[in-house]
C-alpha cells in the first residue's frame, strides 16, 4: 500500500475559533439568556430585560454586555470542503432563550472586521451590515467595549480582545 503524503490529510485543529478563551488566567463569565441567536464570540448588549437578558450588538449607543464564549454545549459543522489554513468548524450559535456565557472579563477570540494591531482600542462592529457583533478597531459608529487588542489580526481573522468590565 503506498504511503500517503501529510499534505494528503484535509483536518487538523484550528488555532482557535470565535468566542474560546485565550489561555487560563482569570476571567469572569456570567450568564445571561439569548434574545434571539446569539453567535460565539461577538459582543452582546444587555436585552429587553437587562438584568436577564442580552443580545447581538445593533447600536452605538447600547449598553456593552461583554462577549459571548464559545461552549461545547451546541453542535458545531464541520466544512469538509475547507483547505489548509481555513477555518474547519462552521461554528454554532446560541438560540433564543439559552443560556448565554458572557465574558465580562479576560481575554477571548473574536473576529475582525478591519486590520487591527496589539494595543489598539477594541469596539464592536454595529456600522458594517452582516458583521454586526464582530470586532474593529474603527471608533465611528461602533459600540465601546473599553477592551484592547491584544493580538494583530488582518480582516475575517481572529485576535484576542482583553475585556475587563465592571
Amino acid at each position: 500500500m503506498a504511503q500517503t503524503e501529510a499534505s494528503d490529510y484535509g483536518f487538523r485543529l484550528d488555532t482557535a475559533q470565535a468566542g474560546q478563551k485565550a489561555g487560563l488566567d482569570f476571567d469572569h463569565v456570567e450568564s445571561y439568556a439569548a434574545e434571539g441567536a446569539v453567535p460565539f464570540g461577538v459582543g452582546v448588549v444587555l436585552g429587553t430585560d437587562p438584568a436577564k437578558q442580552v443580545a447581538v450588538a445593533a447600536a452605538d449607543t447600547d449598553s456593552f454586555a461583554g462577549v459571548s464564549v464559545f461552549t461545547h454545549r451546541q453542535e458545531q459543522g464541520i466544512d469538509q470542503g475547507a483547505s489548509m489554513g481555513a477555518q474547519y468548524s462552521t461554528g454554532a450559535e446560541y438560540r433564543d432563550t439559552d443560556a448565554v456565557n458572557t465574558l465580562r472579563r479576560g481575554r477571548v477570540w473574536v473576529e475582525v472586521t478591519a486590520e487591527v494591531a496589539a494595543g489598539e482600542d477594541a469596539y464592536v462592529d454595529v456600522e458594517t451590515s452582516g458583521e454586526e457583533g464582530k470586532f474593529t478597531n474603527v471608533s465611528t459608529s461602533n459600540l465601546a467595549t473599553g477592551g484592547v487588542f491584544r493580538t494583530g489580526a488582518d480582516v475575517g481573522e481572529l485576535a484576542i480582545v482583553e475585556i475587563n468590565l465592571p
